[in-house]
């Protein structure tokens, strides 16, 4: 028997987010499985693959894997994604298990109750119920129901199985990294737990629902992993713990991390600020720390207790100035949308992180009502709507409407001087790269060029198609079949269209390039807070020339919407004049008078995926 799993990444158009996935829990049930002798090939699927594939190139490595139970990992940033990516495997894999499991997977998600294409979800703790679930497989889908922890399908609906007990001792959980099971990330990185469970009870969050206590991987193996990591050439080392500085016997772990020596490494975790004095510091930074996020949230007294959070101001400065001081960066949190929160009260704590130097970056970051919190369960006696698919934006509460959320992120934005919503550009390549083994990032459509054969599996997770034929819409009907062709069977891939700004002028251009979108809900087109054009799975790309012959983008709506500011890029060297000439010649193609926000070019990738990434021609002619 042959058993699959598969982490999909967060998308971006500019593949800066699918490269960092790390399939951490696949790993773990992997490794479980094989110390117990499973009565299964546990295979994951590659990272090459997983990361920067389309859906056509996964569910070609599911067929040649054909596997007899195929898992997914499920997150509110891959959920639906996945989900078609079951409806295609059910397709062409008939006999095929499909199991979901991960932190989607709880009893209270109306959107994943109402889904058909899976046959078993694992809610919670995921190890001892793969293994037994793999044990069951030959009976189908009649042997999971007396499994504990899991939902089976039954008819139309579910059948909830017991809640299963998590796992008294960890250790009997071998280490993915250190049997083999997981290698270095493809941006040389690593995830790593130390413990399970969180000791806070944030109403608002999953971290404590599958774990009533914080259990804790010895601090022997965690030294062994970090020892692995620096033999790897790994950079940077990410402790996923919900509150690292409470792990138990903490000092000693650093201290056995730092005996590793640590190389380059650096490290970087999430911790309440509260929990820090100077000794602790000093061990964090001896240890490699060099990297911090604070969950701050929110000031307003009545909205910590709604959300079952304290906060101390005097302890979490000393905290913070302690990081700082010790060269640790530090990026501090705040959420927009809390229960009891209104648009003052989320000013206020802007003001009281930025105007007290409390933090290197801010974080700014929308409420999500995510299924299995207590947050979720109360949401309708709070009075908060949400969007009813992932992410579960959270849209009104009593206190705040879209336009009070949106008036925050403008807000943190104008005294920040940074975009919270910044644009994910294409990324370029050279045209005539051509890799046998590389996903297709960029087509470009030219004439009096060779074609080069392009098939759907071939196409990455994002792809940027730029047209450089001024007579290309003369064969719109040839040029939209191959590229309805390649979209597909790739129904999640983002697309970026480029296009000289002359291109634009030419009738029937916005239209050409939304008959080649796939029509389907992406969750990409639900960002509403954006205080300018916001980010969408098709967007459009004008390039021209400045006086000087130095490049100019800007991100033009496919509805034009003259109320919200556009996106613009011009070189470095571009002043107010050329800004002001760029944007005449916009609002010219545009036919009204934009908002424009202007940026600096944006620089060239360094992240080392070009020799995995490729261009192909598309010849109009």
């Amino acid at each position: 028997m042959k058993a699959a799993l598969v982490q999909l990444p967060v998308q971006s158009h500019d593949y800066a987010y699918s490269v960092e996935n790390v399939p951490l829990a696949a790993g773990y049930l992997a490794s479980y499985a094989a110390s117990r002798q499973a009565p299964a090939e546990v295979m994951i699927c590659p990272a090459l693959i997983a990361n920067l594939g389309g859906d056509a190139a996964i569910l070609a490595w599911l067929e040649e894997v054909r596997p007899d139970v195929v898992g997914f990992s499920c997150y509110v940033w891959n959920i639906e994604r996945t989900l078609s990516l079951c409806r295609m495997v059910r397709q062409c894999l008939e006999r095929c298990l499909i199991v979901l499991g991960g932190p989607e997977i709880t009893p209270d998600n109306g959107f994943l109750l109402g889904q058909e294409d899976f046959h078993v979800g694992v809610v919670g703790e995921g190890e001892e119920a793969f293994l037994d679930l793999l044990h069951a497989a030959g009976r189908g889908i009649e042997g999971m129901r007396e499994i504990d922890g899991l939902m089976v399908r039954e008819g139309e609906g579910w059948h909830f199985t017991s809640p299963r007990t998590p796992v008294a001792d960890l250790e009997g959980i071998p280490s993915p990294y250190l049997s083999g099971i997981l290698g270095v990330s493809l941006n040389r990185s690593m995830v790593l737990e130390t413990v399970r469970g969180c000791p806070m009870r944030c109403t608002y969050c999953y971290y404590h629902k599958s774990s009533p206590t914080v259990r804790a991987f010895d601090r022997s193996r965690i030294r062994e992993e970090f020892s692995w990591a620096c033999r790897q050439g790994v950079g940077e080392v990410t402790l996923i713990d919900p509150c690292f500085a409470r792990r138990p016997d903490l000092l000693e772990l650093l201290a056995a991390v730092s005996e590793t020596g640590r190389g380059n490494l650096q490290v970087s975790c999430e911790l309440n600020a509260e929990d820090l004095d100077a000794g602790l510091v000093d061990a964090l930074a001896r240890a490699g720390l060099r990297h911090v996020e604070i969950g701050l949230q929110t000031v307003n007294p009545k909205a910590l207790k709604t959300i079952g959070r304290h906060f101390d101001p005097a302890a979490f400065a000393r905290g913070v100035g302690l990081l700082k001081n010790a060269g640790i960066r530090v990026m501090t949190d705040i959420m927009v949308g809390l229960p009891g929160d209104s648009l003052p009260d989320v000013k206020r704590a802007i003001d009281f992180v930025l105007g007290k130097g409390l933090c290197d970056e801010l974080g700014l970051y929308p409420l999500s009502v995510l299924p299995g919190t207590r947050l979720r369960a109360q949401a309708a006696r709070l009075g908060i709507r949400f969007q009813p698919k992932p992410p579960y934006l959270v849209t009104e509460t009593p206190d705040m409407d879209c336009d009070d959320i949106r008036e925050a992120f403008a807000y943190a934005e104008e005294g920040t001087g940074i975009d919270f919503f910044p644009v994910e550009a294409p990324r370029k390549g050279d045209r005539r790269e051509l890799k046998s083994h590389a996903f297709v990032h960029r087509i470009v459509i030219d004439s009096g060029l060779d074609s080069e054969p392009v098939h759907p599996h071939e196409i990455g997770q994002a792809l940027s198609i730029e047209v450089l034929d001024p007579a290309f819409l003369g064969r719109r009907e040839e040029l939209g079949e191959k590229i309805r062709g390649l979209l597909a069977p790739n129904l999640s891939t983002l697309v970026s269209w480029v296009l000289p700004e002359a291109l634009y002028r030419e009738s029937g251009v916005s239209e050409f390039i939304a008959s080649c979108c796939p029509e389907i809900d992406n969750p990409a087109d639900r960002e509403y807070m954006a205080t300018f054009s916001p980010g969408r799975s098709c967007q459009l790309f004008l390039c021209g020339k400045d006086k000087r012959g130095g490049d100019t983008l800007v991100r033009v709506p496919l509805s034009p919407d003259a109320s919200r500011p556009i996106w613009a890029a011009l070189s470095a060297e571009a002043g107010p004049d050329e800004e002001q000439r760029h944007a005449e010649r916009i609002g010219r193609l545009l036919g009204y008078t934009p908002k424009i926000r202007y940026h600096d070019l944006p620089e060239e990738s360094t992240d080392g995926l070009d020799g995995f990434l490729a261009s192909r021609m598309l010849s109009s002619s």
